[in-house]
């Protein structure tokens, strides 16, 4: 720990200046800090753009895709965000935690930054000035099949509700090597019903490996771009929010695609 509070002294100072609500547990990311390192700077070699959008202080909304059983890409983001050197700041995920079951699990998610995914605890973060995360693809990110890599799922509008009630920006986050650092081969869905988990997708290391080696991912190189706030009318009518999430859904759906084929048009013309 004194390791990690002399290395992240200004992250520290900003991830406990709003509390340790949700159970957030400063000391287990501090324990978790060299797998994230290790994975971010050495494995997957991400190249994050786009940070200086992000805001110094204040509320804001980051909407991404995901990819595989994990949400690495939450964990990437979380790790670019307590190493950076000019505005570091704490990050909670809204996930679905209903289905996980084992209580030491839930501590260890909420304890990183995870919470669950309802519309109170969104205003919560929000009325404490938080930069809080969403993957709206939902479980289908994790069941798509290889073949239909950062093709998006469609966006689940009601996550950005909270966010168009608040008047909080709302921040496009594309990620690419997600899809490809753990390949999803097939999803039993059956399985999944019957063990009560919203997908149980089939990847070169899951279920065949034991654990924590079924968990292994592929060393892919990431490129993760934060693009600008999204905008919307000025004079929305607050009577027509739900109108107004739905488009907004829909547009950083469309900018998170449009900026996915870019990137990989850029690694085509690079490789080629």
């Amino acid at each position: 720990m004194k390791t990690f509070a002399r290395a992240y002294r200004n992250y520290i100072r900003s991830a406990t200046a709003g509390g340790e609500q949700f159970g957030f547990d400063l000391e287990l990311v501090a324990r978790i800090e060299p797998l994230l390192s290790l994975l971010y700077r050495q494995w997957w070699k991400v190249a994050l753009s786009g940070f200086e959008h992000l805001p110094a202080a204040g509320p804001a909304l980051i909407a991404g895709n995901s990819g595989g059983t994990i949400p690495w890409p939450a964990f990437m983001l979380m790790y670019a965000l307590m190493s950076s050197r000019s505005k570091p700041r704490r990050l909670s995920v809204l996930a679905d935690l209903d289905w996980v079951a084992d209580r030491k699990l839930r501590q260890a998610l909420a304890g990183v930054g995870f919470v669950a995914r309802t519309a109170e605890n969104a205003r919560r973060l929000f009325a404490a000035g938080e930069v809080v995360a969403i993957f709206p693809e939902g479980a289908a990110a994790a069941s798509k099949p290889f073949a239909e890599r950062y093709r998006l799922r469609p966006f689940d509008w009601t996550l950005f509700l909270p966010a168009i009630e608040e008047d909080v920006p709302i921040y496009p986050l594309a990620t690419l090597g997600c899809d490809e650092a753990v390949p999803v081969f097939a999803n039993l869905e059956g399985l999944a019903r019957f063990l009560r988990l919203p997908a149980y997708p089939v990847t070169p290391f899951f279920p065949w490996m034991p654990f924590p080696t079924n968990l292994m991912s592929l060393p892919v190189a990431w490129r993760m771009h934060l693009l600008r706030p999204a905008s919307r009318p000025a004079d929305q009518d607050r009577h027509g929010l739900d109108e107004v999430a739905q488009r907004q859904a829909g547009f950083v759906e469309g900018e998170i695609q449009a900026e996915l084929n870019r990137m990989l048009r850029w690694r085509w013309k690079s490789q080629g």
